[in-house]
């Protein structure tokens, strides 16, 4: 008898967990998931198709279903719109009913992706959503992408008004996993992915051409990552700046800036740096 019941034991343990494991996905993320005007929901009454069906959750926040007329849903996850629609089925046309209720379309807590993505444009939280699984939803920042990765959201005052909330966050941090991970999107977030800032360099430089704008980059630092001046240089630097659709030249003295008589100015992206020949 105790052979059997430990028997018994097993295999109802064995069954629970191979029930586990079909559970799809989609059905974890929307244990967490509360249903919003815009969402699309499935409902299967097991044997009764006339309570079966996909039905939308309308800007005031109900769902118009059959023989019970608007039912509000907004804010319930589906287990709960599930035992909802039973018991108010069950109280005027159903001795017994069971539904099975899911989310068909998310639709109601947009979020924006803008920038250097594969493909940037709004997307719709699916329950507990991170930053760096909509990142990767979004395809992922191009090789054209920046250093930074900035998420806007709107936070309520206590009087009522709204403000800013900004995030910065560092786009290598993000694909390598040290950030982002941890980071709860919100509905009506705006997460930014920058665009690579690069400066130009020519002149009596040692390896004249385009490179990426460091954070911070001041001039000397700037040539310094192009290799540094080349033999015939003169201290004579020349940037040439658009500012408001018009070139501005700026020109410095770099013995003046290494004796820190002038500020080492930062470099704007766009610049094209210009290092003079001196003239003997």
């Amino acid at each position: 008898m105790r052979g059997v019941c430990v028997m018994l034991i097993l295999l109802l343990l064995s069954f629970a967990a191979s029930a586990q494991q079909v559970v799809p996905e989609d059905r974890t993320l929307e244990r967490g998931y509360r249903l919003g005007a815009g969402d699309i929901i499935a409902v299967d009454g097991f044997q009764h198709d006339e309570i079966s069906g996909q039905f939308p959750v309308e800007e005031s926040g109900v769902m118009t279903f059959p023989l019970l007329g608007t039912v509000p849903v907004a804010g319930l996850s589906t287990s709960e719109v599930a035992l909802l629609l039973e018991r108010l089925l069950e109280k005027d046309y159903y001795v017994d009913v069971q539904l099975q209720v899911e989310v068909k379309e998310y639709r109601s807590q947009p979020v924006t992706v803008l920038g250097e993505v594969g493909g940037p444009g709004t997307f719709y939280l699916k329950g507990r959503t991170t930053l760096t699984q909509i990142l990767a939803e979004a395809g992922g920042p191009r090789a054209t992408a920046g250093n930074e990765v900035e998420l806007r959201r709107g936070v309520q005052r206590t009087d009522g008004t709204e403000t800013q909330k900004v995030m910065v966050f560092s786009t290598e941090k993000l694909l390598s996993g040290e950030e982002g991970a941890d980071v709860v999107l919100a509905m009506g977030d705006v997460i930014s992915v920058s665009a690579k800032k690069m400066y130009f360099i020519t002149g009596e430089i040692a390896r004249p051409g385009q490179y990426e704008i460091a954070s911070g980059m001041t001039l000397m630092q700037a040539i310094s990552h192009a290799g540094g001046l080349a033999k015939f240089a003169s201290q004579d630097m020349e940037i040439r700046r658009e500012v408001d659709d018009e070139m501005t030249i700026l020109t410095f003295d770099l013995s003046m800036i290494r004796k820190g008589k002038i500020e080492d100015p930062a470099v704007k992206a766009g610049d094209m740096i210009i290092v003079r020949r001196r003239f003997f």
